[in-house]
């Protein structure tokens, strides 16, 4: 089969870069055909030329806007799947309860109530498929000098992890061998953040690319030696937009640190347990329990690899994106 991904930047750094890859390898490894369209084509144009049999839309989109040109593109013969980001507005809800805009679709979000919320509020099936790991990316190794931290953390910077990073990572970093990595954390990234906003801004991919490659801290073919290296790889979430606790969305880290060979703790989300046991990943209840998990399981070498090496292989047998490509596609009633 022909996939016809939507990501509006390829070039650009963060969690829909490192979703696409994932996509990309598994449909590739599962001998399909994959493109790209992007912010800067006409998506009807191109599905028109290359007539796909799926239009994958893995990223933010104005479903009011877009709504016209995904009817005409289900009419060429294309499947859409199209994933939905939390939340809806009541805009985006009339479109599709009254217009049959997508074949499947899906999302991440694992509140337990919200597929019959969705069904109930649009008519529609949702589907939750969280996001997993990459096979050609993420997978154990032999640990390497300079990346043999007590305690890890790769991920962003950002303002709705504030609490975890004062009340987790600094009291950590005063006691402990600790490496954090990732957007937003050196005056230096900032800037290169602003010149690559600017180089997509003018359109120039080349340029965006070129500022891309700087500011990645670890390079992706070097992160299942960060996470196979380190003792202990910190996990932490987004709350949700409301401030409130507990979050409804697994992040690629959940799936990835333990699928590289790494020893995760993981900050408090409900839907943890339905993906892993408690003797695969550790979870912290608050930001104290957290400390204290750290501090046991850094003193106690068996019990910690014990739970790695069980997470490591849940995470490599159910949690790759080769595993979410053949239930999305068995969804759509396609075949892998």
């Amino acid at each position: 089969m022909k996939i016809l991904y939507y990501i509006p930047y390829p070039e650009a750094i963060g969690a829909a870069l490192w979703i696409y890859k994932g996509w990309k390898h598994a449909f590739e490894d599962s001998g399909h055909q994959f493109l790209e369209v992007t912010a800067s084509e006409d998506m009807e144009r191109k599905v028109r030329r290359e007539s796909p049999d799926i239009l994958f839309i893995a990223n933010l989109i104005d479903l009011v806007v877009r709504k016209d040109t995904l009817l005409r593109i289900r009419k060429t013969g294309s499947k859409v799947f199209l994933v939905l980001s939390w939340p809806l507005s009541l805009t985006e809800i009339e479109v599709i309860r009254e217009y049959d805009i997508a074949d499947i679709y899906f999302g991440e979000r694992e509140e337990l109530e919200y597929p019959n919320k969705f069904r109930e509020a649009t008519g529609r099936d949702y589907h939750v498929i969280p996001y997993a790991a990459d096979r050609r990316l993420n997978f154990p190794t032999e640990p390497v000098p300079k990346y043999q931290y007590d305690i890890v953390y790769l991920g962003a910077r950002l303002p709705k992890k504030k609490q975890a990073f004062e009340e987790v990572l600094r009291p950590l970093m005063r006691k402990h061998k600790v490496g954090v990595f990732g957007p937003y954390w050196t005056t230096k990234d900032n800037i290169l953040r602003v010149c690559q906003r600017l180089s997509q801004e003018l359109n120039s991919r080349a340029a965006s690319e070129f500022f891309l490659r700087k500011r990645i801290a670890i390079p992706e073919d070097e992160e299942n030696r960060f996470y196979s290296s380190a003792k202990i790889s910190l996990n932490f979430h987004e709350r949700e937009s409301d401030g409130s606790q507990p979050h409804y969305v697994l992040n690629q880290r959940t799936f990835k640190i333990p699928a590289c060979g790494g020893f995760q703790i993981c900050d408090y989300v409900p839907a943890l347990g339905k993906y892993f046991a408690a003797d695969e990943v550790v979870m912290a209840g608050n930001s104290r329990d957290c400390l204290a998990k750290v501090e046991y399981y850094l003193k106690h070498d068996e019990e910690r690899r014990a739970i790695q090496a069980k997470g490591t292989a849940k995470a490599l047998r159910c949690h790759t994106y080769h595993e979410r490509v053949r239930h999305v596609l068995s969804l759509a009633q396609l075949s892998g």
